[in-house]
């Protein structure tokens, strides 16, 4: 099941640009992106999330690339710490990591100016599925909550429920106002309301 990938764009107010989350990129996607000002940095915020990595090395190959720890052994190409951000881009954009699941290892970042909190994994949003069959995958991978959804993947994966649960307190004490997952829709209706209510159920916040 294709569950899609989102890529974000955020511009500081230097004008550089922030583009977390790679894919395959076409020669369109790249024009578009550098109308929005000058790459800056390539982000991956999860050491899993290498999936179109190259692609996005090719894309922009004169860009910092930033990922958690652990992720350099995935790729054959230079990679920054993400766990110390430049300092270009406080305060606009903060980098929160999510600790207690090091083999996942994501940082999730919030865009001050916007409230916009940028994930990849650590909450899904699927409110529409294509298909009773894409809804049926999606509840076996997320559970009965898929609009947002908590992957199944990621409970089983966290070996520090208390250093995770201190984590998600940490973002939920954030200005969000709407939420951009690494899948699915944003959502950006009572984005933190019901991120609390979905960390609540899961028993972490």
């Amino acid at each position: 099941m294709n569950i899609g990938r989102n890529v974000t764009v955020i511009r500081l107010e230097s004008g550089r640009l922030v583009i977390h989350s790679t894919a395959t990129f076409t020669e369109t996607d790249i024009g578009e992106i550098r109308k929005l000002g000058e790459p800056g940095w390539l982000v991956e915020g999860m050491v899993d999330h290498d999936t179109f990595s190259g692609e996005g090395r090719k894309a922009f190959p004169e860009v910092f690339f930033l990922a958690p720890e652990g992720f350099q052994t995935r790729v054959d190409f230079a990679v920054g710490s993400l766990d110390t951000p430049p300092a270009e881009w406080l305060p606009e954009l903060e980098v929160i990591r999510i600790d207690g699941a090091p083999k996942m290892a994501e940082s999730v970042l919030l865009h001050h100016p916007s409230g916009t909190l940028v994930v990849c994994d650590l909450l899904f949003h699927f409110p529409e599925p294509a298909s009773l069959w894409a809804k049926i995958l999606l509840r076996l991978a997320l559970g009965r909550e898929i609009a947002p959804g908590f992957s199944k993947r990621l409970k089983i994966v966290i070996e520090d429920r208390r250093a995770f649960g201190a984590s998600l307190e940490k973002v939920m004490a954030l200005p969000i106002q709407r939420i951009v997952p690494g899948h699915g829709e944003v959502l950006d209706r009572e984005a933190k309301k019901r991120a609390g209510r979905l960390f609540a159920k899961a028993g972490f916040v």
